[in-house]
């Protein structure tokens, strides 16, 4: 394999536990050979050279019901580059990683829902459990999520984080993602000089 296939990873975040899953799966697309960079689209970045870009990853985090507002409008204005090269999507949220099976679901029918609305089909969707992060909030936040947490059987100690992220399935995410790239990649190279009947 060849730097000259370039996947980057796109994402939101909140409270910037996105942003280590990001990370982690563009370090595996590496390790197979890609050129892949975690970029957060809440930073200003130059505009996207798709014409050098062989795969594409976007991820967010929901948060009060819904995926953050600079990862749809990205979905949307992209969603014809997306369209036309190997893509993926992933969810990270603490319903994910619940007990209750539909919390479950009602995650995954947000990141379902969240491609169909931006009119993107990617080949892989997601969703990771994510991480409870209590020094991170505020006072009210925590509280609440203290209650949410113990409604769910989850911990309450509010004093430390609690991470949930199983990294061995967002391992298997990363490298499904540069097996469809490179599928792609060579498909089209064999396409190129494959003879005119």
């Amino acid at each position: 394999m060849t730097t000259s296939i370039t996947v980057p990873v796109f994402y939101a975040t909140t409270e910037g536990h996105t942003r280590r899953i990001a990370e982690e799966i563009a370090s595996a697309l590496r390790e197979q050979g890609m050129a892949s960079e975690a970029t957060d689209l809440a930073a200003a970045s130059p505009p996207i050279d798709w014409l050098t870009v062989q795969g594409v990853v976007l991820g967010a985090s929901i948060y009060a019901g819904r995926h953050q507002k600079v990862a749809e409008t990205f979905a949307k204005a992209e969603a014809r580059h997306l369209a036309v090269r190997p893509s993926a999507f992933f969810s990270v949220s603490l319903s994910a990683g619940s007990r209750n099976p539909a919390e479950v679901e009602a995650a995954r029918a947000l990141a379902k829902g969240f491609v169909k609305a931006a009119g993107w089909e990617p080949r892989r969707v997601e969703c990771f459990a994510g991480k409870l992060a209590y020094s991170r909030y505020g006072f009210f936040k925590r509280q609440l999520m203290r209650f949410i947490a113990w409604r769910e059987g989850a911990p309450t100690d509010v004093r430390r984080d609690y991470e949930f992220t199983d990294w061995n399935a967002v391992r298997r995410f990363a490298l499904g993602v540069a097996a469809d790239v490179l599928a792609e990649v060579l498909n089209d190279r064999h396409a190129a000089i494959r003879p005119a009947m």
